[in-house]
């Protein structure tokens, strides 16, 4: 048995990501799209994105990029963040974020896996970053420093914005589906099922797909202006940050990293519709006196994921919203692009559900050994296929291998079930021996190369 979505079938544009962004705006191109929380005078609508674009185009290709290279970027959120997302693609390159918490360690890791031949940082993040940079065999030559914040140059170093003074270049269009679903985008990290962590290859098409089935299917009735807080180096963050906000003309005011006061007064100042937290902010704003300085009573909609959320403290945080605000739950991974399965406008939910399966994804449940269990009201983990799905993990055929089957279903690891009465899903355990920290995901083996680093240490053992 298959559980399918409601819609089958859905019409996903086959463009490349730049031309399904740019070429057919339905909104004023002149607005502001990207709005800095600290400074609103910093702002960036699409006529200005597509000027940065096109110069990204000309620099990235000046400065040797080819088809395919890989692009690090390693920074806090800024507006200039999506410009050089979409300008590395539309250069022809693949994108790779990493966390600017990330230690030379991990860097090392992350720039390896990834095969990134280009590496782009702040200034106070140098010192791992060059360390990183050059135990990778990256040339000083290939790295640039963002300076977004008027940061000083260090000595030796390039600033990105030199990026743009070779003039303007139009990116290589492509409108067949084929090219389409083989020509990468980037290449995220994420931990999968087991082990360290690993390069998921996402396409323009699973980009496309994602947004169109997540943010098309149903309009809401309102204008959206969205407060941007996880991460841009996130699967969580990269769709509705990088491709929806200017697709969709969706205001996105953007803070450099998470901090609650800011969080909370900014939701206010900028009258916030729409926003996405996991957990840990969830349970912040309920919990810390601070929320009792502000209102909530201008948000529609708060979305969670990366994790379950009870559905006491998502009731909790209900409670601080307008009576019409809805508080739900979605359920996704790296491997599915971001979101799989979710409730769309304006249907809530109070039981900790985290919704049903967007169109054109095909769900199963299997047992512990591969069997196919799928029934409702059955407990397995859940496996899914679709557009969104990943094309698999760079340069990793043992992981590909474990992680599909036969079918091309991907295997999550995570276990849930399917109510029989509400068609509901709910995620209930994992099947992965992944560690949560502040909604990232950490793998056991992470930690014990951290912990045998140390010169005391003989052997170690990390249980999730």
């Amino acid at each position: 048995m298959v559980f399918y979505a409601e819609e089958k079938s859905v019409p996903i544009p086959t463009k490349d990501i730049p031309s399904w962004i740019f070429d057919d705006p339905k909104y004023d191109q002149d607005e502001p799209i990207y709005i800095d929380a600290k400074d609103p005078s910093r702002s960036i609508s699409l006529n200005q994105a597509r000027v940065i674009v096109r110069k990204l185009v000309a620099g990235l290709q000046a400065a040797g990029l080819s088809k395919g290279d890989c692009v690090c970027l390693h920074s806090f959120n800024d507006i200039n963040y999506p410009m050089l997302f979409l300008g590395i693609i539309a250069a022809g390159g693949v994108f790779a974020g990493t966390n600017p918490s990330y230690t030379e360690f991990e860097l090392v890791h992350h720039i390896n896996t990834a095969k990134a031949k280009f590496f782009i940082t702040e200034p106070e993040m140098l010192k791992n970053s060059l360390a990183a940079a050059k135990k990778c065999g990256v040339p000083q030559s290939n790295i640039w420093i963002f300076d977004v914040l008027g940061q000083t140059i260090p000595s030796g170093f390039r600033s990105w914005t030199e990026l743009l003074s070779h003039g303007e270049k139009d990116w290589k269009r492509f409108d067949d589906e084929k090219t389409c679903k083989e020509t990468t985008a980037t290449r995220l990290f994420s931990s999968g099922t087991t082990g360290l962590p690993k390069a998921a290859v996402l396409s323009h098409h699973n980009l496309i797909s994602q947004h169109t089935l997540v943010h098309e299917m149903v309009k809401k009735p309102y204008e959206i202006k969205r407060l941007l807080t996880l991460p841009m180096f996130h699967a969580a963050c990269v769709p509705v940050a990088h491709t929806t906000a200017l697709r969709s003309g969706e205001a996105s005011v953007v803070m450099r990293r998470f901090d609650l006061n800011e969080f909370l007064s900014s939701i206010e100042k900028f009258d916030i519709t729409d926003v996405t937290v996991v957990p840990p902010i969830a349970i912040a704003i309920i919990m810390s006196p601070i929320s009792k300085k502000y209102s909530l009573k201008g948000l529609k909609s708060v979305s969670c994921g990366a994790a379950p959320l009870g559905k006491e403290p998502q009731e909790r945080l209900r409670q601080l919203l307008s009576p019409e605000a809805s508080v739900t739950q979605v359920w996704g991974m790296t491997e599915t692009s971001c979101i799989a399965t979710k409730f769309y406008h304006p249907e809530d939910d109070t039981t900790g559900s985290v919704g049903r399966p967007i169109p054109c994804c095909d769900i199963k449940i299997i047992d512990g050994n591969g069997n196919d269990i799928s029934a409702y009201d059955t407990r397995g983990e859940i496996c899914v296929r679709g557009p969104i799905i990943i094309r698999g993990y760079f340069e990793n055929p043992k992981a590909n291998a474990e992680s599909f089957d036969a079918d091309g279903f991907f295997k999550t690891g995570d276990i849930v079930y399917c109510d029989s009465q509400t068609k509901k899903w709910y995620v209930v355990d994992r099947k992965k021996e992944l560690i949560k920290v502040r909604g990232f995901q950490v793998a056991p083996p992470e930690l014990e190369g951290v912990l045998l680093g140390h010169a005391q240490i003989v052997d170690a053992a990390v249980i999730g």
